[in-house]
């Protein structure tokens, strides 16, 4: 319970107390676990486009934002067999969906320079900045859900089962919702 609790904590809070307390890893490695989440999220939403690095570190603020914002109680864990059984309660934060709709809305009314194909880039993340901002000022969450995260050892080290982390973060973000097209 308190090691995925430690995982989710340094993931989404950038908190790294129960990481470090719970023996996972040091403060290091705690906080280069947070950038490589926030990396990986940064190239999901700007593949492929060029902008300044102001705009960049202003984008990852509002990611940070979102992840703070998740919200999630970790359970006790049940031993079955070689198996730590954890539950996890969360609220689906509805982020996503209300995002892209605001976004496009935002494409759609642009009426600016499109021949500065940089520029257009910085324009278009700009609008994806501030459609997130927007929805996180009223974001709201969906009824309380319980998701069990199966902890294994694999190679004398215990491990959280992949597709329950994968299923926990679809039950955290209605990921759904961004690859909806207008």
């Amino acid at each position: 319970s308190g090691y995925v609790k430690a995982l989710l904590d340094n993931s989404y809070k950038g908190d790294s107390t129960e990481f470090v307390a719970q023996k996972v890893g040091s403060k290091e490695e705690a906080e280069k676990l947070y950038e490589e989440g926030l990396d990986s999220e940064m190239s999901t939403m700007t593949t492929g486009i060029q902008i300044s690095e102001e705009l960049e570190a202003e984008f990852r603020e509002v990611v940070k934002d979102v992840y703070k914002n998740v919200k999630y109680t970790v359970g006790d864990a049940t031993k079955k067999d070689d198996v730590y059984e954890v539950e996890v309660k969360c609220q689906k934060m509805d982020i996503f969906g209300p995002t892209m709709e605001s976004f496009y809305a935002a494409v759609e009314a642009y009426d600016g320079d499109t021949s500065d194909e940089d520029a257009l880039n910085e324009q278009i993340v700009i609008m994806l900045r501030d459609a997130f901002k927007d929805t996180l000022a009223n974001v709201a969450y969906e009824d309380e859900q319980s998701v069990t995260v199966r902890v294994e050892l694999k190679n004398n080290v215990w491990t959280p089962n992949e597709d329950d982390i994968k299923k926990l973060q679809e039950s955290l973000f209605d990921t759904e919702a961004a690859n909806v097209t207008p």
